[in-house]
Formats: C-alpha cells, structure tokens, sequence
C-alpha cells in the first residue's frame, strides 16, 4: 500500500518517535490544490515542528490530537 505521507522522526523521553505527515494536510494548510514539492513539505514541516511532534508525542500516549494535527499517525515500521 502506498502512502501519501512523509515520514518523520525525533527524539522523545530517551527514544525515537516515527511518523508520517499527511501530504493532504500539508496541502490543506498551505491552501494549494496541487503536490507540494520536497522543499516545501520539508519547509513547512520545519516550520510547524513543535506541533507535529506535539500530535506524534500525544499518539504515543494513546491521545488524539487536536485537529487539523489529528490526521497525523504513527509509523509502526520506518
């Protein structure tokens, strides 16, 4: 199965935490109808950093984030 996601990691409580950012999200948030480029994901995955890991940090805990951060999972496998 392909997912339209990138995938992310970072540092959580002495581990690592994995993930995967919807494109669609980010589309939606940047307000364009068309595939983000690399650098654009990337860019504003930068710039909403502490929100993403805030969602991944509260589905480690079994939580749910707050939308529009609640359509971003947890990777099983990366």
């Amino acid at each position: 199965m392909t997912r339209e996601a990138y995938r992310i990691s970072f540092a959580h409580e002495g581990g690592e935490v994995r993930g995967y950012v919807p494109e669609g999200l980010v589309m939606e948030m940047m307000g364009i109808n068309r595939r983000p480029g690399h650098t654009e994901v990337y860019t504003w995955i930068e710039k909403h950093r502490k929100a993403v890991e805030a969602a991944l940090a509260t589905r480690t805990t079994g939580g749910v984030p707050k939308a529009p951060f609640d359509r971003i999972d947890i990777a099983e496998e990366f």
